[in-house]
C-alpha cells in the first residue's frame, strides 16, 4: 500500500518540481525589476556615474568634433579634460546618483501601483550658480581660456578673410595681419573682464533672486588701440590705390574737364592729370592722412570732438603734380618743335609775325635750338600749366563726418554715433531687450525657466499621465495595468502554498508518521532545491555568460557615445543576468541549507534516540 501511495506521488514531485521553479522565477523577477533598489544596485555596480564622465562625455566631445557640419568655433580636443572636469564640478557623479536614485524609488512605485501620487524635484538653483562659478574660474583665466581665445581668434579670422568681398574695393591681407588686428581691438585679458562681469550680472536674474538684468560692456579703453590695429591693417598698396583713385583724385579733379589746350598744339588729357596727381600723392604721404582721418574718428568716438573734420594742405602737392604736368607738356612741345619742317631764318620769322597767339609755325629755322625757340616766341610752359590746370585744382581739400557716413553707406549710416554712445557709456543689454529679442511668444517660456531654475523642476504623476497617455482610456488602462501588478505583487507569497501544498500531500503519500512525512517532505525539497541550484549554474556558467562574455551589443555596429554604451551596455546586461541567476541561485543554496539542516537533524534524532516503534522509514 505505501509503494502504491509513493508512486502515486511520483506525478506530484514533477509536478511540485515545475511550480517551485515557476514560483522561485516570478519571485525572482519580483524582486530585481520590480524592486527600485535594483536598478539603483545595478547602476551602482556597473560605476554608471562616473562613467559619464570617464567615458560618454569624452566620446561625445570626440563626436562633436568628428562631425564636419558642426559650426562650433573652438578645437574641443583642445580642452576636452577641462570640459570634463568642469562638467564634474557642475553636476559631480554623487549629485547625479542622488537624482537618479529618488526619481527610481519615487516613479517606479507609482508604475507598480504602490502609490497613487508622486512629486519629484530636482533642484537646478544651486547648480546654476555652481556653473557661472565654475565657467569663471576654469573656463575663462588660465591655460583654458587661452586655448578658447585663440581659437575664437582663429575663427573670426577665417570669417573675415571669407567676406573680404563685400570691403568696397580689393583688399588682399593675411591671416596674421587679421589676427594680430583682432587681438588688439578685444584683448584676451578684456574679453575674460567683461565677460566675468557678465556671468555676475546673469547669474542672480537667472536664479530668480533679481527680476532685472543689465550688462554693461565698456569700450572706451579699446578706442585708441583700435584705431591704432586699423591703421596698421589698412596700410598697403590696396588702400593706397583705393583712397587714391576712388577718393581723393576725383575730388581734386571735380573742375577739370576730360582734357586741358595749353596751346601751341599741346593737350593734357585727364589721365595725364590725374596720373601726375598720383606722383604728387606718394603712398607714405596718403597713409599719414589716413593715420588722421583714422585719429579723427576715435577722438569723436571717445567724445574729444564733437564733430569729424580733417583739413588736408595740397598746395605742396600740388605744386609737385604741376612740375610733373610742366615736364610732360615740355616734353610734347619740344617733339612737336622737331617734328617742324627746317626753314631758313627769314621764312620763319615772317610766319611768326602773322601767327596768332598760342600757335605753332609750320616750320623751324636751320640751326635754332628748342630754347631758343621757346624764347623767340616768348613760350613759358610753367605758366601755361599753371593757368590750365593750377588755377583749377584745390589747394586744400576738407575731409568731414557727412563724407565719411556717405562712404559707410545708408544701412550703415548711424554706425559712428551708435559707436560714441557705446564708448561713452557702454553698450548695455537688459531683461527688457532680452524680452524684446525673444519676442512675446518665448516670454512665458522664459519666465518658466527662471521659475523653475529658482523653485526646481517638480514632475507629478499628473504630468506624467499627461505625457504618456491621450485619452482617458489610456489612463483607466493605465491605472488598471498598475492595480494589477500591485495585487499581484502584494499576494505574491500566495503563489508559495501551491507548490507547498504539493509538497504537504507528497509527504503524507510517501511517509507512515509524522516524521518520516517530514523527511519525505524535506528531502524532496532539498533534491528539488540542488537540481534547480545545479542546473542554473551550469546552465548560467557554461551557455548564458560565455554568450553574455561575447556580447550582446556589438560596439563595432556603432560610433562615438553609441559604442561607448554598448561597451557599458554590455557590461550592465551581464551583471543583471548574474544577479538574476545569482538571486535564484540563492534561494535554491537557502531551501537546501533550510531543509537540510532539518532533515539531518531528524537522522540524527531517529539514530541517536532508540526506536520505540517497529516502524521503519
Amino acid at each position: 500500500m505505501i509503494w502504491a501511495r509513493r508512486i502515486f506521488a511520483i506525478p506530484l514531485v514533477i509536478f511540485f518540481f515545475i511550480l517551485f521553479i515557476v514560483v522561485l522565477l516570478v519571485t525572482q523577477v519580483n524582486s530585481t525589476f520590480a524592486n527600485p533598489g535594483f536598478y539603483n544596485d545595478q547602476l551602482r555596480q556597473a560605476d554608471m556615474y562616473n562613467f559619464v564622465y570617464d567615458k560618454a562625455l569624452p566620446a561625445a566631445l570626440d563626436e562633436i568634433k568628428e562631425d564636419d557640419s558642426s559650426d562650433i568655433p573652438i578645437d574641443i580636443t583642445n580642452i576636452k579634460d577641462e570640459i570634463v572636469s568642469s562638467a564634474r564640478k557642475i553636476a559631480p557623479p554623487e549629485w547625479l546618483q542622488a537624482q537618479v536614485e529618488t526619481a527610481t524609488n519615487t516613479i517606479i512605485p507609482y508604475f507598480l501601483g504602490k502609490t497613487d501620487r508622486f512629486t519629484y524635484t530636482v533642484a537646478f538653483q544651486d547648480r546654476v550658480t555652481t556653473i557661472a562659478q565654475v565657467i569663471k574660474t576654469d573656463m575663462l583665466q588660465g591655460d583654458t581660456f587661452t586655448k578658447l581665445y585663440d581659437d575664437g581668434i582663429s575663427y573670426a579670422t577665417d570669417k573675415i578673410l571669407e567676406n573680404l568681398d563685400r570691403v568696397p574695393y580689393s583688399l588682399t591681407l593675411s591671416k596674421e595681419q587679421v589676427e594680430n588686428f583682432l587681438r588688439a581691438v578685444a584683448p584676451k585679458d578684456w574679453i575674460s573682464s567683461e565677460a566675468q562681469a557678465a556671468i555676475d550680472a546673469v547669474t542672480p536674474y537667472a536664479t530668480g533672486d533679481s527680476d532685472h538684468l543689465t550688462i554693461t560692456i565698456q569700450f572706451k579703453d579699446l578706442v585708441d588701440s583700435t584705431a591704432a590695429a586699423a591703421l596698421e591693417l589698412l596700410k598697403g598698396q590696396d588702400t593706397y590705390n583705393y583712397l587714391l583713385d576712388e577718393i581723393i583724385t576725383p575730388i581734386v579733379l571735380e573742375n577739370i574737364g576730360t582734357s586741358v589746350n595749353l596751346g601751341y598744339g599741346i593737350t593734357l588729357s585727364h589721365d595725364e592729370i590725374a596720373s601726375a596727381i598720383k606722383q604728387g600723392l606718394p603712398q607714405s604721404w596718403v597713409e599719414a592722412r589716413l593715420g588722421e582721418l583714422i585719429n579723427a574718428i576715435a577722438a569723436y568716438v571717445k567724445g574729444e570732438a564733437n564733430t569729424i573734420q580733417i583739413t588736408v594742405n595740397l598746395a605742396d602737392r600740388k605744386a609737385a603734380a604741376l612740375d610733373v604736368l610742366t615736364s610732360l607738356a615740355d616734353q610734347k612741345l619740344e617733339a612737336r618743335f622737331y617734328s617742324l619742317p627746317v626753314c631758313s631764318m627769314a621764312q620763319f620769322l615772317q610766319i611768326v609775325q602773322t601767327l596768332p597767339p598760342g600757335g605753332v609755325p609750320s616750320c623751324r629755322p636751320s640751326g635754332v635750338s628748342y630754347q631758343d625757340f621757346k624764347t623767340t616766341l616768348g613760350i613759358n610752359i610753367a605758366n601755361s600749366v599753371d593757368h590750365a590746370v593750377g588755377a583749377n585744382l584745390p589747394n586744400q581739400w576738407v575731409y568731414t563726418g557727412a563724407d565719411l557716413r556717405q562712404s559707410l553707406g545708408a544701412d550703415n549710416a548711424d554706425f559712428l554715433d551708435k559707436a560714441r554712445n557705446w564708448v561713452s557709456s557702454g553698450w548695455t543689454f537688459s531683461d527688457a531687450d532680452l524680452v524684446d529679442k525673444l519676442g512675446s511668444d518665448q516670454e512665458q517660456t522664459l519666465n518658466d525657466a527662471r521659475d523653475r531654475i529658482k523653485n526646481g523642476y517638480t514632475v507629478t504623476e499628473a504630468d506624467l499621465r499627461d505625457k504618456i497617455a491621450e485619452t482617458d482610456a489610456d489612463l483607466n488602462n493605465l491605472d488598471t495595468v498598475r492595480h494589477r501588478i500591485d495585487t499581484a505583487t502584494t499576494w505574491l507569497w500566495t503563489l508559495w502554498l501551491i507548490p507547498f501544498a504539493f509538497l504537504v500531500i507528497i509527504a503524507l503519500l510517501c511517509g507512515r508518521n509524522w516524521i518520516s512525512r517530514l523527511a519525505w517532505g524535506l528531502a524532496v525539497l532539498f533534491v528539488t532545491s540542488l537540481v534547480i541550484y545545479i542546473a542554473v549554474t551550469v546552465t548560467y556558467s557554461h551557455v548564458a555568460a560565455p554568450r553574455l562574455e561575447n556580447g550582446v551589443l556589438d560596439p563595432a555596429q556603432y560610433d562615438g557615445v553609441g559604442a561607448v554604451m554598448a561597451e557599458k551596455g554590455n557590461e550592465i546586461i551581464q551583471n543583471v543576468a548574474s544577479a538574476f541567476a545569482w538571486g535564484i541561485e540563492r534561494t535554491a543554496i537557502y531551501s537546501m541549507i533550510g531543509s537540510g539542516i532539518i532533515l539531518l537533524g531528524l537522522i540524527v534524532w531517529k539514530v541517536v534516540l532508540p526506536r520505540t516503534r517497529g516502524t521503519t522509514l
